[in-house]
């Protein structure tokens, strides 16, 4: 199948990325010049990808900083045709409020709608994930609560009363999980974080039982094949597990996670999921209304954006 000509203008959620994440090449060089801080490009898999992405977190330290990076995510995301994003960041640490200034560039986009994810590493103490939850107390704009960092000797476990808590002031879980660690790490976030999205989820297939429960509650898998790729979760996207997900009924949708760092951007992760899957124009329609579906976005403007790819389906590119 060929990628339709008009794929940019085909409306789409974009709900697993890391803001800080979205760097531009030349932004990150230009703040490491500014603190005179170092960031090494080369990684392999998740944990020498975490050390790339610490040193890089680190010199997004001025006022400024993250309301640029909202700003520079939306230029890039507006013409892939994102119209509703949720944008994962971490926020304890900064001499500034960077949430506030965040938040405060989101509200001035006029072409796509942005929300915020308080985002938690698995490896850091729990104060400071009670700390990011604090600070994320009545900002409508955060709508849910991740988990990251290493998935291998760091289980979601320690971390069930923070997401208990964050569901008890309306946030909704959307922890990372079978992505380095096998499905055993899924079903953790699952019975201890009551996960109602997965960050990656790939490694589901390797357990019967857990994949037919997915596919059963519908709990969406927010996929990432580029990042997949290049973190060494599979060999080659040849291999990627998506089409076993796909034609097993999962709720799945691709993002680009990182995409300043992977070279990655949602128009291309929909090619590659389209030469995985053998998708038709339909076909394409179906995975940007999984990206909707996945959403924590409100159901009048899920209706919407849902609408509005049922009109580019049924529509000739």
């Amino acid at each position: 199948m060929s990628v339709p000509p008009d794929l940019a203008t085909l409306p789409k959620a974009e709900v697993h990325v890391h803001l800080e994440g979205t760097v531009r090449p030349t932004t990150l060089e230009e703040l490491c010049n500014r603190t005179g801080l170092s960031v090494p490009r080369a990684f392999s898999d998740l944990p020498s990808f975490i050390a790339v992405f610490s040193c890089a977190w680190a010199t997004m330290t001025t006022p400024g900083d993250y309301g640029r990076l909202v700003r520079e995510y939306c230029e890039d995301a507006v013409p892939a045709g994102v119209r509703y994003a949720e944008l994962e960041l971490t926020t304890s640490g900064r001499p500034y409020d960077c949430l506030g200034e965040a938040v405060e560039a989101a509200s001035r986009q006029r072409d796509i709608i942005v929300r915020f994810v308080a985002g938690n590493a698995r490896d850091l103490p729990l104060e400071i994930a009670w700390m990011m939850l604090e600070a994320a107390r009545d900002v409508p704009e955060v709508v849910g609560i991740g988990l990251g960092g290493p998935e291998e000797g760091f289980p979601p476990e320690p971390f069930a009363p923070v997401f208990a808590e964050a569901r008890r002031q309306g946030l909704h879980s959307a922890p990372h999980a079978g992505e380095a660690a096998g499905a055993a790490s899924i079903r953790s976030a699952l019975d201890a974080l009551a996960a109602e999205r997965i960050q990656h989820g790939v490694r589901a297939v390797e357990d019967f039982a857990l994949l037919a429960e997915i596919v059963e509650r519908q709990v969406p898998l927010a996929v990432c094949p580029t990042s997949n790729l290049r973190l060494g979760v599979v060999s080659a996207l040849d291999a990627h597990p998506l089409r076993r997900l796909w034609d097993a009924g999962a709720l799945v949708s691709v993002h680009t996670d990182n995409p300043g760092f992977f070279g990655s951007d949602l128009l291309g992760e929909y090619a590659i999921a389209g030469g995985l899957l053998d998708l038709d124009r339909r076909g394409y329609a179906r995975l940007a209304a999984n990206s909707a579906a996945a959403s924590f976005a409100p159901a009048a403007l899920k209706a919407e954006l849902l609408d509005a790819i049922h009109d580019w389906a049924t529509k000739r590119g």
